[in-house]
């Protein structure tokens, strides 16, 4: 008789923990392996803009990998956009990014993370993952927002046009030996941990994270440097 009750208070047990927790169960089950966030560049609609040239080629190289766009004004002042200045726009989107990465992080703990920002989506990208603040927009904040968790899971990020480039950066790439038009401090170091994880691309000729005046070099990161960032971030990634 006592094997009985034993079984049985077991079996309800059980039951009741399976009942008790449905949802959780559903997120677990619904969470991919690989998930990316894509940030846009100024003016672009709403979506990833150029961004989206290399979050669709982790998602066609990782199947069963997710993907979302950061929610942000992504403006300078345009009606289109909704007249946001740039700095609203930015520090915005700052706030954006990590609340989204945070947000996503503690549903899916596991989940592999991935960054990739064009020109002021850069901007954000940086902003968010290294931390140190961001006068150009007002931010004050030196503090990196997204979480420590978060951070463990963010395994590569991709900057392209990010005009808070400088020059000596160990994870630069590209033939750009100045600055973008927002640039971080001279000194700035990304935290180690954060800057073994990117790659930020910019070439001599854009006149937004460097001192150029060529709109189309901006523009192409993607086409020019979208496989070689892919190469990166497979390493990064457990697939």
């Amino acid at each position: 008789m006592m094997i009985v009750n034993n079984v049985g208070a077991a079996a309800l047990a059980l039951a009741g923990l399976a009942a008790a927790s449905p949802v959780e169960l559903q997120e677990r089950q619904s969470c991919p392996k690989i998930h990316v966030f894509g940030a846009r560049e100024t003016t672009a609609p709403a979506g990833y803009g150029t961004a989206g040239v290399v979050v669709n080629l982790i998602l066609n190289a990782y199947p069963g990998s997710t993907a979302e766009a950061i929610n942000y004004p992504a403006c300078g002042g345009q009606a289109s956009c909704g007249g946001a200045s740039y700095a609203q726009s930015a520090l915005a989107g700052t706030s954006a990014i990590a609340s989204a990465v945070n947000s996503f992080n503690q549903r899916c703990p596991s989940t592999q993370l991935v960054i990739v920002g064009y020109s002021q989506g850069g901007q954000i990208s940086d902003n968010a993952f290294c931390g140190g603040g961001d006068t150009n927009i007002g931010l004050t904040s030196t503090a990196v927002p997204i979480s420590a968790s978060a951070l463990n899971q963010i395994k590569a990020a991709i900057f392209m046009g990010d005009p808070r480039y400088i020059a000596g950066l160990p994870y630069n790439v590209g033939t750009c030996t100045q600055q973008g038009f927002a640039p971080r401090p001279a000194g700035f170091k990304c935290p180690a941990a954060q800057a073994a994880k990117i790659k930020s691309y910019c070439d001599s000729a854009d006149p937004y994270c460097c001192k150029g005046s060529d709109q189309a070099t901006h523009q192409g990161y993607g086409t020019k440097y979208g496989q070689q960032a892919l190469a990166f971030i497979k390493t990064k990634l457990t697939a």
